[in-house]
């Protein structure tokens, strides 16, 4: 089995909840014809909400990020149905294949296909130049990770994608695609239920730099849909 994941642009015309529609009626009943399963879509339907609240949470080229899909398939060479299927309803569609990691579960107390409670904190980045691979995972994977759990005590659930390889010729660098998923939309906005000690918050500012790029990265929170 092997893990994709794909980040989806509307059509200008299209508004994000009609394109949220699509997605959920008509494309993940194509995609899981199609051999995918454990689908997540995460759809961008909250900024205008975030812009009001907490503007500080999107972060890159966050406008151009209208949904993430990802799901698991038997194999990676039968993806061209797949990705013909996002193509015929989006404007771009840039994909990757990655390793997972679940730093923190958990379990879906809702019907697959529903809206899970709270909101998704979507974020990509790209490894910085001066970083080698071994720096970057270690700092990544092992010290931030760890760290992410005082830096985020409300958080509900941390799913880590490794990227392995672009799977589209135009998709951006980016080396880690994190969800990061919270209870409540306060516990995202608001800094004091978001953010945990001083220390935690002085802690990634110093870790950030040994895996991310700042210059390539984006972060926007999303809706998350689940189905089995």
């Amino acid at each position: 089995m092997e893990k994709s994941i794909y980040l989806l642009e509307k059509p200008a015309a299209v508004s994000i909840e009609a394109f949220r529609d699509v997605l959920l009626s008509g494309v993940v009943p194509q995609l899981r014809s199609l051999g995918a399963s454990q689908l997540t879509v995460n759809v961008a339907d909250l900024n205008a909400t975030i812009e009001e609240q907490a503007p500080g949470r999107l972060i890159g080229p966050w406008q151009g990020l209208s949904a993430a899909v990802a799901f698991w398939h038997d194999c990676l060479d039968e993806r061209a149905p797949i990705e013909a299927a996002l193509r015929e309803v989006c404007a771009s569609v840039e994909g990757y294949l990655v390793t997972e990691s679940v730093p923190q579960r958990f379990d879906p107390v809702w019907e697959g296909g529903e809206r899970r409670p709270g909101v998704t904190q979507f974020g990509a980045n790209g490894k910085p130049d001066n970083v080698t691979d071994e720096q970057f995972y270690h700092n990544w994977q092992v010290v931030h990770s760890a760290a992410s759990f005082d830096l985020h005590p409300l958080r509900w659930s941390y799913v880590r994608n490794a990227v392995a390889r672009p799977l589209t010729d135009t998709a951006p660098a980016y080396r880690a695609i994190v969800c990061e998923h919270f209870r409540e939309l306060a516990d995202f906005t608001d800094d004091e239920r978001y953010f945990g000690s001083a220390e935690a918050v002085a802690g990634m500012l110093e870790e950030l730099p040994g895996f991310c790029d700042f210059n390539n990265m984006v972060s926007v929170p999303m809706s998350e849909y689940y189905f089995r």
